[in-house]
């Protein structure tokens, strides 16, 4: 029986104010050729295990990581791009729906991201989400990335359920579901445009009740 389920939240429960805001990172510090999976980890290795007092500041630990000088045009790019996407991210027309069944289902819930101290905190407060989730787990505030196995065992100690009880849902098979597994936790797929070959996925949040 599902007595917890945990969310990752970009793509999975909201969408982002701007068209892949990593990829337009990478894009900004001149780093199209690099691998993008390695350029992820090492861009959020970077700038969300950490709490900065400015974006200007979290950008310059990230050209610092890359050895890119911390320029004028760099950092404006990559603030402005930042900026949008908090600003005009929206919550999927099924999102505030599927958590409030769970309330009422007496299911606990989870938030876990790779985050900023500048995003997604401020969406969950622009949308009045925290009432929701018994645990918010976000990277900045941990120091660890949803990769670290710890991320997943802090989450369930804090829940107070086993991993066999927990459901992880997520966009992401590499930093969603095999972390998950990693920890005992089952994953769901959460593919939104159907273009992913995944057994056991779902399309919608609603088709997540057959799960729980």
């Amino acid at each position: 029986m599902v007595k917890a389920i945990i969310f990752d939240f970009w793509g999975t429960l909201a969408d982002h104010g701007v068209k892949s805001p990593l990829r337009q990172a990478q894009w900004i510090l001149y780093l199209s050729k690099m691998e993008y999976p390695e350029f992820v980890n090492k861009f959020e290795s970077a700038f969300m295990t950490k709490n900065f007092a400015t974006l200007e500041e979290g950008f310059t630990a990230v050209c610092e990581a890359f050895g890119k000088e911390p320029g004028y045009t760099i950092m404006n790019d990559l603030i402005g791009t930042w900026n949008k996407n908090w600003m005009l991210a929206k919550l999927y027309n099924d999102t505030i729906e599927m958590l409030e069944m769970l309330k009422e289902k007496g299911i606990k819930i989870a938030l876990v991201s790779n985050t900023d101290c500048f995003s997604v905190g401020k969406v969950l407060d622009k949308f009045e989400l925290r009432k929701y989730f018994d645990v918010v787990a976000l990277s900045c505030e941990r120091g660890m990335l949803k990769t670290d196995p710890q991320m997943f065992e802090s989450i369930l100690q804090e829940l107070e359920v086993s991993a066999e009880d927990a459901l992880m849902v997520g966009d992401s098979p590499e930093t969603d579901i095999e972390p998950a597994k990693k920890a005992g936790v089952n994953g769901v797929l959460l593919d939104r445009r159907d273009k992913r070959p995944y057994e056991g996925k779902i399309i919608v949040l609603k088709d997540l009740e057959k799960f729980i």
